[in-house]
């Protein structure tokens, strides 16, 4: 596989999702509703008596009691966290009880369910775990590959133009920490971390000692197109606020928070909810799309890193689409990078190739059904076939976050 140099002509957007954050111990989608309904959060080993395991105890029952009294008390094994919103949407939409379960109690749910994703996709990891600056000249301490990409950058970060940007699509903050800690006093120095979005921070800053000040001249963008674990949202004057502070504590989100600006409405969490039915209606999220279609326009390169084009994010595959069309037709067609974290395709396609050569299998039949049984059932799982339908020429690197970032990946 070639290396992928990060140099100072070429604007290179990263577009991570689940995958990228496997290693930190972030659950990929298909494992947070297991971890809600175990109450399997981050610091409950850690602080067994905290008050937010408490919390996390009550969450968990509460989503436990509605997959129990919808669908039965061996149906958890076999739910998706999609299917779950999806009910609970519909029922909410066309204000309907699902049997049993009143309306008032499925708005309950539905919250509680939001509440759940949010704890299960924290970090438990310390935050001199994704302290760049700590980690300088150790690289054998490196545990999480974001910290080691933001190494690389850090090495070049004075002399380095703003040509790199991310577009995250995980709620957890492990990436906001490591960009965080490059942060330097000296605007000429240093890169100031960029949402996209007037954080409500930004009215507060001169109260708040430690919360976000608007950025400054030079800036990365980290967009969320589907919020973050630590955003809280207003319903009455409309803020966002984000509870990583300066000094990267990712504080607990508990109910019952009154707005820190206006004082009239309770903060609520500030995530696009996995649903085949997405929504992306509110005036914050609307301006990060239009940032996200601004950066893919510009872009000379796109490296996706742990994102398997899912099915359910059919806006963000059309405007992918929309884009690279556009740009094929006006003749700046952007390099497509694709870090494949799932590796089941190459073991499947190894254990045909075995199946081939054993002897007891005389009928090439029965290893043709064989390869089609295995075609049919990672036919979802293999990302570059998938990616090979939408981009032209797409490089490939068939590895975890963590081997790209320390075999593949430099900076100029």
């Amino acid at each position: 596989m070639e290396k992928f140099i990060l140099s100072p002509n070429k604007k290179t957007v990263f577009i991570m999702g689940a995958g990228a954050s496997k290693d930190d111990n972030i659950p990929v989608q298909n494992e947070i509703l297991d971890k809600i309904l175990k109450g399997d959060f981050a610091y409950k080993r850690r602080y067994p008596g905290a008050a937010a395991n408490k919390e996390h105890a009550r969450i968990s029952a509460a989503v436990k009691k509605f997959v129990t009294s919808a669908f039965g008390s061996k149906a958890a094994n076999n739910l998706s966290l999609e299917s779950l919103f999806n009910v609970l949407e519909f029922a909410l939409t066309r204000r309907e009880n699902i049997g049993a379960v009143e309306l008032k109690e499925a708005r309950h749910y539905y919250k509680e369910l939001i509440r759940g994703v949010m704890y299960a996709t924290r970090t438990e990891a310390d935050i001199g775990m994704h302290d760049v600056k700590s980690h300088l000249g150790k690289s054998c301490l490196i545990q999480s590959p974001y910290t080691e990409l933001g190494v690389h950058l850090y090495k070049k970060y004075k002399a380095l133009q703003a040509n790199f940007s991310f577009v995250n699509f995980n709620y957890d903050i492990c990436l906001d920490r490591v960009l965080l800690s490059m942060n330097d006093k000296n605007p000429d120095k240093s890169f100031d971390l960029d949402y996209g979005i007037d954080l409500g921070n930004y009215i507060l800053s001169q109260g708040h000692k430690f919360w976000f000040s608007r950025p400054r001249k030079r800036r990365v963008y980290l967009l969320r197109p589907h919020g973050s674990v630590n955003w809280l949202f207003c319903r009455s004057c409309g803020n966002v606020f984000s509870k990583l502070t300066r000094q990267n504590r990712a504080v607990d989100i508990r109910e019952g928070t009154k707005c820190y600006h206006c004082r009239l409405s309770y903060l609520e969490p500030y995530i696009v909810y996995p649903s085949y039915n997405r929504i992306y209606e509110n005036k914050h999220l609307v301006k990060i799309w239009v940032n996200m279609e601004d950066l893919l326009l510009k872009a000379d390169r796109w490296c996706f890193i742990g994102y398997s084009l899912p099915d359910a994010d059919k806006y963000f595959t059309y405007a992918l689409t929309r884009i690279y069309n556009y740009r094929k037709a006006v003749k700046s067609v952007p390099e497509i990078s694709v870090v494949n974290i799932n590796r089941n395709v190459r073991k499947y396609e190894e254990l045909i190739k075995d199946l081939s050569g054993y002897k007891p299998l005389k009928s090439r039949a029965v290893v043709k059904d064989m390869e089609n049984y295995f075609k049919n059932i990672i036919k979802n799982s293999d990302i570059f076939t998938k990616y090979g339908i939408y981009f032209d020429n797409v490089i490939k690197y068939e590895c975890g976050f963590k081997e790209f970032t320390n075999k593949y990946f430099s900076v100029e």
